[in-house]
């Protein structure tokens, strides 16, 4: 996926601005006015063009980023059938199955081996040709403490390489990626071979250089993509709605790469505005318009972006308040799987316990542990439920396979919770801070948006009605 940010986006058009002012075919007339206004029409359509495109281009990406970004990470057995998977773990070849890269014979269970030949020597348009781009996958699991997920890189889009990956059967989202190890990057063929064989040449040029990127076994990733069931088995892939990534950085740092061009939906409107600008004078050294009228259009022309822009602001506002509303949902989904697992503990104990009373007993003690065993910190393991303290003077109980799967699934779901309560703080943390900023605080005054509570944790956040919240500054 893209990293897009206001400066790249600066930096991309300067760039192209650049080259058509500069372009010229030897003539005389390259740099007289009547051309220089065309070269700077065209360059300031390009930079209104361009600010709106990369704009969308990210808002595009960060939804996506989003969707990552609020799921709990899960174990690898907890994997669903048409459901998109977040985790981690480490690479693990299948029945011990590896690649060997063509130049530096390293072990891995991807490659990607590039050769290129430097074509036209001594001539103005010389560059570098790719004679051989190979790309290789064997069937991989990620494996972490409670089992392993097999992983299929077919149609993968990008490996940071800078080329084409030849290994894609058919047309699909530009949105997969993988984190390799760059083993090789333009490295001058005979150096290798010298380095390799103790061989020495002396061109004035290399003729060939040659790249190469892998990804290794026992490498730790972070891991997204949809899981789908194939002969039987689950296995991560790319989707429509759902890329694949494997990347060597931790979810939240790979988040905030992506976050660091927030500002580009609002600086993109500057962008425009000096497009329009610079347009508009120069259609206005062909047409000699009025003094006034040109005022007017140029006065008439950026009150439109302005207008624009503070319609983006808004849509801004309202994006981030309804991802924290979302977030809550994800609590109350989770709240309910919970609630509907104690009733299934209550039947298993049932089976173990004589006395209904002293069942009742054991699931009440339970019960109040669990709901009050919420107060997680960022990135902490929680404790095994207090159900367990509860049932200590019952072994056939704590013996049981049954019930045994029903405490893992409940501390999955604690899991889940936790991470869906400090997903949904940050959600509000973010929208609170948004709203108290220029130009952001003016929209929200005029429409009336407040700032949004956070979550108290508590008994409380067993029943959504029943929601406490306190104040950012508490």
């Amino acid at each position: 996926m893209k990293r897009i940010t206001f400066s790249y986006t600066v930096a991309i058009l300067a760039i192209i601005c650049f080259f058509i002012i500069t372009l010229t075919e030897d003539c005389e007339q390259c740099f007289s006015a009547p051309v220089m206004a065309v070269k700077f029409f065209i360059c300031g359509l390009i930079i209104s063009i361009g600010g709106i495109y990369f704009t969308r281009e990210f808002l595009r990406t960060e939804k996506i980023v989003f969707e990552i970004e609020s799921l709990p990470l899960l174990e690898t057995d907890e994997a669903a059938d048409g459901v998109p998977f977040v985790g981690r773990g480490i690479v693990e070849p299948e029945d011990d199955k590896v690649l060997k890269s063509p130049y530096t014979n390293t072990p891995c269970v991807y490659f990607h081996s590039i050769k290129e030949e430097y074509v036209g020597y001594f001539r103005k348009n010389a560059y570098w040709k790719i004679v051989e781009n190979i790309a290789l996958f064997v069937p991989f699991y990620i494996r972490d403490e409670r089992g392993k997920l097999k992983v299929d890189l077919t149609n993968l889009d990008n490996d940071f390489s800078g080329y084409k990956i030849p290994i894609r059967n058919v047309p699909s989202p530009q949105n997969s990626e993988i984190d390799c190890d760059i083993l090789l990057k333009h490295q001058p063929y005979h150096l290798f071979l010298k380095n390799k064989k103790g061989i020495f040449f002396f061109p004035l040029r290399s003729k060939y250089r040659i790249s190469e990127f892998v990804l290794k076994p026992g490498t730790k990733v972070f891991v997204t993509g949809m899981v789908s069931r194939r002969n039987g088995q689950l296995v991560l892939h790319e989707d429509e709605k759902f890329p694949l990534i494997i990347s060597k950085k931790n979810r939240d740092q790979y988040v905030q790469e992506f976050y660091r061009g927030g500002n580009l939906i609002y600086l993109s409107y500057l962008l425009v505005s000096v497009g329009f600008t610079t347009s508009l004078l120069a259609i206005n050294y062909f047409i000699q318009a009025n003094p006034a009228i040109l005022l007017t259009f140029l006065f008439m022309g950026n009150t439109i972006i302005l207008g624009s822009a503070l319609f983006s602001v808004y849509n801004r506002i309202i994006t981030l308040k309804n991802r924290a509303l979302n977030s809550l949902s994800n609590i109350d989904v989770e709240l309910k799987r919970k609630i509907d697992l104690i009733a299934n503990i209550v039947e298993v104990l049932k089976g173990y316990v004589k006395h209904e009373s002293e069942t009742q007993r054991i699931v009440a003690e339970g019960r109040v542990k669990i709901m009050f065993s919420d107060k997680l910190k960022k990135e902490e393991k929680p404790i095994i439920p207090s159900l367990v303290a509860a049932i200590e003077n019952y072994p056939n109980i704590k013996a049981s396979e049954n019930f045994q799967s029903l405490i893992k699934t409940l501390v999955d779901i604690e899991e889940r919770i936790a991470y869906s309560r400090e997903f949904y703080n940050r959600s509000v943390r973010k929208y609170n801070i948004l709203i108290k900023q220029i130009p952001f605080l003016f929209v929200a005054s005029i429409l009336g948006l407040k700032k949004m509570d956070f979550i108290t944790i508590g008994k409380e956040i067993e029943n959504h009605s029943g929601i406490k919240s306190e104040d950012e500054n508490k």
